[in-house]
């Protein structure tokens, strides 16, 4: 056992994620812990010298290029401590066994990412969520995070994913579990053209479980954050407000939307319009919603639709829905958000 020292709930706290992430690099420890790096390297330091912690330096492919980090797990006599300290029932793993393969280390240590920058959402490491879900070690789930809505499960599209590794996602998510939705990261445009294709193949279809399909970057990360997990209506409320007033549907209409606008000024004998916002990278929403929702049902029913999405992608969503006379588009600015 480390001599006895003053450690300070922030210590505990480190160890305690140590236990159930696996491994974080000191980068990760630092932003999550620590206003000064100089600090954490002098606090990080310490608890190696006492023998909580080990390091090692790894090397990761980001970007097409190996980047070496310096990687953090704990130690028996850090687990130990844990224990000691009542934060630990008993050892489940060895320290030993916490320790990731090469393959392992480049998903988890991505996945702690998202648990680093955002703090506020519990979040469930992929051996947890497995054990929620009773998935088996194959499943290849990342981790999740538990909303005031339910679960996200979360997966990672690495730039070169094989193919195999796509339909093996797809098939998972069609399961669609009691979740409340799925976070899909890809690391390259490349990987993200393929599983929309691959998803359009095997005919993806979750019966209204968001599919969010988001860059692995710090604007797809914001998104998360901001209006996917935390007062994700309040958010787009406030978003849209120049067009109206965005209104829940209500244990969503038959028609697959989820929400609506209230205008205070009407276009002809039209109702307030049916709303499909694609801002935060739901898959699922376009297809669903007008595949029930088709001209002749809009002028039966006399809503239009109002199709919110990037600027820089009006005139894509303007060709694809050439023929969708019924429908609507307005572009957002990204820094609106």
């Amino acid at each position: 056992m480390p001599r006895q020292r003053e450690w300070t709930d922030r210590d505990l706290s480190i160890l305690q994620e140590l236990y159930i992430l696996r491994e974080m690099t000191k980068k990760q420890i630092t932003m999550k812990h620590f206003a000064s790096e100089k600090y954490a390297h002098k606090r990080l330091y310490i608890m190696k010298k006492e023998g909580l912690i080990t390091t090692n330096v790894f090397g990761k492919r980001t970007a097409g290029r190996t980047v070496t980090a310096a990687y953090v797990r704990l130690t028996e006599a850090g687990m130990d401590l844990l224990i000691e300290r009542g934060l630990l029932d008993s050892k489940n793993y060895r320290a030993r066994d916490l320790g990731l393969s090469i393959q392992q280390r480049q998903y988890i240590t991505d996945a702690n990412e998202l648990f680093v920058q955002i703090p506020e959402v519990p979040y469930m490491d992929s051996r947890q969520i497995k054990r929620k879900y009773n998935l088996n070690r194959g499943n290849l789930t990342v981790g999740g995070f538990r909303s005031d809505k339910g679960d996200y499960m979360i997966y990672i599209l690495m730039p070169d994913a094989r193919e195999q590794t796509l339909v093996k996602i797809i098939n998972e998510i069609k399961k669609h579990m009691k979740l409340r939705g799925f976070l899909v990261y890809y690391k390259s445009v490349s990987v993200k053209h393929a599983f929309e294709t691959m998803s359009e193949k095997l005919n993806l279809v979750t019966g209204g479980i968001p599919v969010h399909l988001l860059p692995f970057n710090e604007w797809g990360i914001q998104i998360t954050r901001e209006y996917i997990l935390t007062n994700t209506f309040l958010r787009l409320q406030k978003l849209l407000e120049p067009y109206g007033e965005l209104k829940e549907v209500g244990h969503s209409s038959k028609y697959g939307f989820e929400y609506g606008l209230v205008q205070k000024e009407r276009i002809g004998p039209w109702k307030d319009p049916y709303v499909i916002e694609l801002l935060t990278r739901n898959m699922m929403t376009l297809k669903r919603c007008l595949t029930n929702y088709s001209i002749g049902v809009s002028q039966t029913v006399g809503r239009r639709v109002l199709l919110f999405c990037y600027e820089d992608e009006v005139e894509h969503y303007k060709q694809e829905l050439s023929t969708a006379a019924h429908v609507d588009i307005v572009g957002i600015s990204k820094n609106s958000l």
